[in-house]
């Protein structure tokens, strides 16, 4: 469930448990959280290691963009 805004160059949202990995700057427990969500349906069996790594880079620039302090939802 969505609890938490972290600003960044676009909000991004989160749950508890992320939103501790963020405050915690733990990046690879963030990525671990989002590496559990399963590879939508729609995606090939053959797509779905570049859509895992399309994940890691958008992490990747969260953490670059971040621009502030998170907000409840």
């Amino acid at each position: 469930m969505i609890k938490w805004v972290h600003p960044a160059e676009r909000d991004w949202l989160a749950c508890e448990k992320c939103h501790r990995a963020i405050e915690a700057e733990d990046r690879e427990a963030l990525l671990d959280r989002a590496s559990l969500i399963p590879v939508p349906r729609t995606v090939s069996d053959r797509y779905a290691p570049q859509y895992l790594e399309r994940a890691r880079r958008l992490h990747f620039e969260f953490w670059e963009t971040r621009s502030g302090p998170a907000r409840p939802a």
